[in-house]
């Protein structure tokens, strides 16, 4: 999910930098556009998010923003982990099938309060979307957990000609997303 203007190419990191100072000087929260169908259905190209700025109060299963080589993305946090430089997130679109390479607190932009999209404004800092946000994050967790399992499972006891078998398999665990994101779609399209 890019947050940034659909024919720009990406920032300059000095430019980047310049922003967010701004941003950080007029403190608060700011609406920022975005493209992409990283995190479709919930957020789609075209809607505005509410982004508070800076790391405080960011759980699992929230929305943030953060930066990598000059674009904006927002993704959900999956995981928070405590190192000794700081925090380490790991984070995911919730349309993409690959995590992202994990964050360290001072990529983190801000969390992503709200969605705007034409008349609709829907809060995310309820309690409905807050264990919503906790359900897809571990979910999305539980499902690399299975995924990584099979797959050793697979290469250890049946070697290559398990791929046959597990092509069944395979196919009802897209058919199950795809369920779910058409659910989720639905629900969000009222």
């Amino acid at each position: 999910m890019l947050m940034q203007n659909t024919g720009q190419k990406n920032m300059q990191p000095p430019v980047m930098e310049a922003v967010l100072d701004l941003w950080r000087k007029a403190k608060g929260q700011h609406y920022v556009s975005v493209t992409g169908r990283s995190m479709y259905p919930i957020i789609r190209e075209g809607d505005q998010v509410l982004v508070s700025l800076g790391c405080a109060g960011i759980r699992r299963g929230d929305v943030i923003v953060f930066r990598l080589e000059g674009v904006l993305i927002a993704h959900r946090v999956l995981s928070i982990g405590r190192t000794d430089a700081g925090y380490r997130l790991v984070t995911k679109g919730d349309n993409v099938p690959y995590f992202d390479d994990p964050l360290s607190d001072n990529q983190i932009v801000g969390r992503v309060l709200a969605v705007k999209r034409g008349d609709r404004h829907v809060r995310f800092d309820t309690l409905v979307w807050q264990v919503l946000g906790w359900l897809i994050a571990v979910g999305a967790l539980s499902f690399a957990k299975i995924h990584g399992t099979a797959r050793h499972l697979k290469q250890r006891c049946f070697g290559l000609c398990f791929k046959q078998r597990m092509s069944f398999l395979s196919r009802g665990i897209r058919v199950f997303s795809l369920a779910v994101r058409k659910s989720l779609h639905l629900f969000f399209s009222r």
